[in-house]
């Protein structure tokens, strides 16, 4: 069993029980956020007929692709990783191929540039947030001798309406958990200074487009946690619909059969 005798941003030193320590080192990543987003559908066919611990391996080494940005490029390294997954190398190698001399999995590339690309926008906006409503430089407290305007809304009331809106284009069978929701609104919108009509209009052309309609649609807390105003609507009209059915389908009769 591999032990971790060190652990830096970006080395971790490994000494197994049968071989001298070894060095194992990633490339260095900004940590956007320490979740990475599961695609169920994709993930059933692309592991459908393979053995539990296949499947085991499989995952830790997607979780240190994400956290890491690659995983070591000889699969023998992969055990101090995960022990026995290079016993499956074959199988594993094709899904973390070696591009350019880095080893990694293509859609965990792609989904960890996305998560940086709107981490980097959530924080532009909230900065343009704040210096629209208190003034660059100038301190949140309310100016002295400025008399509050007792007709102003506050801005959790203002958050709880909006939301309101945008639950309503929420189908039935989504609608569940509607005060973490407002929780999750005001934390992503409100405090980030994100305009309101833009999110309840995404919200109305996600759920009237053919992903949004559909069984597998995201729910309200999702769209918000993953930014769905800043996604192209395009993307909701061609999504793995068929694959996930295939897979459910799949699923479903296996069930039906025991």
């Amino acid at each position: 069993m591999p032990i971790i005798l060190e652990r830096s941003v970006r080395d971790i030193r490994i000494r197994s029980t049968t071989s001298s320590s070894m060095l194992v080192r990633w490339p260095v990543m900004t940590k956007v956020k320490a979740w990475m987003p599961f695609y169920v559908g994709d993930f059933l066919l692309g592991t459908m007929g393979w053995r539990p611990e296949q499947v085991g391996h499989y995952i830790r080494l997607l979780c240190v692709n994400w956290d890491k940005g690659s995983i070591p490029v000889l699969p023998s390294d992969w055990d101090y990783i995960s022990p026995g997954a290079s016993a499956y190398a074959e199988a594993l190698s094709e899904k973390f191929p070696l591009v350019d001399g880095v080893r990694s999995n293509p859609r965990v590339r792609i989904e960890k540039e996305k998560a940086q690309e709107k981490y980097s926008r959530r924080c532009e906006a909230g900065k343009r947030g704040a210096e629209k409503r208190w003034g660059e430089g100038s301190s949140p407290s309310p100016s002295i001798g400025v008399e509050p305007n007792p007709t102003a809304a506050p801005v959790i009331d203002r958050g709880a309406r909006d939301a309101r809106k945008a639950w309503e284009y929420v189908p039935a069978f989504r609608q569940q958990g509607f005060k973490r929701f407002l929780r999750v609104w005001e934390e992503y919108v409100v405090r980030q200074a994100i305009d309101p009509a833009e999110v309840v209009k995404s919200f109305r052309d996600y759920y009237a487009s053919p992903q949004g309609k559909g069984q597998y649609c995201k729910g309200p807390i999702k769209l918000i946690e993953g930014g769905v105003w800043e996604e192209s609507a395009e993307s909701w009209g061609h999504i793995e619909q068929s694959n996930k059915a295939d897979a459910q389908s799949m699923l479903d009769k296996i069930m039906e059969e025991k």
